[in-house]
């Protein structure tokens, strides 16, 4: 299998999983009401809408592991570096419309490049250490925790809270912070793939 229908197939696959679909269109759903309850008290949405991509990307790798298809899918595209790459492709061109429309409906429209981008690379980040751990629950766990207290606390106390992947989520229009979880993301999917490939499915 080429790494072009191996994309097609990661894409069709992530689509007949119902979860995406809950995942997606409830995080759409909830940023339009947050944006409805907040639009006139200045409130960044992005950290909230950010949870639903998370969510994303760890169940398109978890699920796998849990209903036991992780095997197919190495029988059908044996070359692992090849597979979990078509795998991040594809949840990037699943996420990326979505997080389009959900930084247009928490706005500022200024923004929306820049948190359409953070939000689809926070997926991709998630992805990848869902990959490392396997499992839904402390993926989940150890993420949210991460972007919703760890890293909020680090914000106001740590000078390299700069350097954090959440940095960008503060700051949307600022180059360094984009380059910043783009960093975070290339060396989160290259451990990924080199756990991926040496590891046992």
């Amino acid at each position: 299998m080429t790494g072009g229908r191996a994309i097609r197939a990661e894409i069709l696959k992530l689509l007949s999983l119902p979860a995406t679909y809950f995942t997606l269109l409830g995080t759409l759903g909830v940023s339009v009401v947050l944006a409805a309850a907040f639009s006139r008290h200045g409130v960044s949405l992005v950290g909230y809408a950010q949870a639903g991509f998370i969510v994303l990307g760890v169940i398109a790798v978890t699920s796998e592991y849990s209903g036991g298809q992780i095997h197919r899918t190495l029988t059908a595209m044996p070359r692992r570096i090849t597979q979990q790459l078509a795998k991040m492709a594809a949840l990037l061109t699943v996420a990326l419309p979505v997080a389009i429309m959900t930084a247009l409906a928490i706005g500022p429209w200024s923004d929306a490049v820049g948190a359409s981008a953070y939000l689809a690379l926070t997926t991709i980040l998630s992805a990848a250490v869902a990959t490392v751990l396997r499992w839904s629950v402390p993926a989940v766990a150890g993420l949210l925790g991460y972007y919703f207290i760890a890293g909020p606390l680090l914000r106001d106390r740590a000078t390299f809270a700069a350097y954090l992947p959440d940095a960008a989520s503060h700051d949307l229009r600022a180059l360094g912070g984009s380059a910043v979880v783009l960093g975070w993301v290339l060396v989160a999917v290259a451990i990924s793939t080199t756990t991926f490939h040496r590891r046992d499915a």
